[in-house]
């Protein structure tokens, strides 16, 4: 090769590679929490997989934790934003944390299971059979218990014989018959979805909330950020808010969830191939996620808020001009 042809593909590359170093460079650090054994957690490395986080100038770094892990570090600001259940962060913002929405999430996926031989058609005849939940706490259970008060007029926790159990021993209660009823955690609820030869569901809040708004609960886990970081640079905000957005959609492609769960399915909870293929199925029928942040799911969200305050389930509902940030 002669010299100024050598010189001239050096120069190239040097310049190439002074390009990329400087993307590198202008991407900004944001660390998020993510709960084990959930499909947030195949947002973030999916997304972070196919290079979307840096396609909005994001270098994410997801710390997968243990869900009681995953709920404290955000009110300890150990990390600026997290994909956080959506009741508590509203309980919190309403004792003073100023903390903000940013963008949807997953939404209120969780359905109440029976076991196929149970004769409960409907929530109703559960009333007076033991009901079982994961926690009373977590925002999906508070949307859930909110939405059968507002359709049924029913209280699970005083209209039934109601039992608390840690998630894998729900599962197991409801499959010996030891409880009638079980709402748990999104991965036991794709399980329970996948084997439709041992389990059925008698509710879904989102349907239920689709049919009065057109929209689904996704105070499962909105994304959630301290407003102080968001207002410290907005630019940042909106690219981790877009990002987390083209990342839950991406997974609604059937080849793009196959690649993620054949090398991070064990962190989301899948086991088997069933279990896959009920996510897929939810994820193309837009069960899982909220993937638009605008003034009209503002609004369907924030009329829960007032449905649930009105049941009794929260307290005061936060002025959602202040609260709800629109980014884009």
């Amino acid at each position: 090769m002669s010299q100024p042809k050598l010189i001239w593909m050096l120069l190239i590359t040097f310049t190439a590679s002074l390009g990329f170093g400087v993307q590198a460079a202008d991407l900004k650090t944001v660390k998020v929490t993510n709960p084990r054994n959930s499909i947030l957690s195949l947002v973030s490395l999916g997304g972070q997989m196919a290079g979307i986080y840096k396609k909005h100038g994001i270098k994410l770094e997801p710390d997968l934790r243990p869900f009681k892990g995953h709920m404290a570090a955000l009110p300890a600001k150990a990390v600026p934003c997290a994909q956080y259940a959506g009741t508590a962060a509203i309980a919190r913002i309403n004792k003073g944390m100023n903390l903000a929405i940013v963008a949807g999430g997953l939404t209120v996926m969780q359905e109440v299971f029976v076991n196929k031989n149970n004769p409960a058609k409907s929530i109703t005849d559960l009333k007076g059979k033991k009901f079982g939940s994961w926690s009373t706490g977590a925002g999906a259970y508070k949307a859930a218990k909110a939405a059968i008060i507002d359709g049924y007029n029913m209280n699970v926790e005083k209209d039934t014989e109601f039992v608390q159990a840690a998630a894998p021993a729900l599962m197991a209660l409801l499959t010996r018959g030891d409880v009638d009823s079980m709402f748990n955690i999104s991965s036991l609820t794709i399980r329970a979805a996948s084997q439709p030869d041992k389990y059925r569901s008698v509710f879904s809040p989102n349907e239920y909330w689709k049919k009065k708004t057109g929209h689904a609960i996704v105070w499962s886990a909105p994304l959630v950020c301290w407003k102080d970081w968001v207002e410290e640079d907005k630019d940042r905000a909106r690219g981790l808010a877009n990002a987390v957005g083209e990342s839950m959609r991406w997974l609604r492609n059937p080849k793009n969830f196959d690649e993620v769960a054949a090398k991070f399915g064990k962190m989301g909870g899948i086991r088997n191939d069933a279990e896959r293929d009920t996510y897929k199925d939810w994820l193309a029928k837009r069960k899982i996620f909220i993937t638009e942040w605008n003034q009209e799911v503002v609004d369907s969200q924030w009329k829960f808020l007032e449905m649930a305050k009105k049941r009794g389930v929260l307290g005061e509902v936060p002025d959602k001009n202040k609260v709800a940030l629109l980014l884009n």
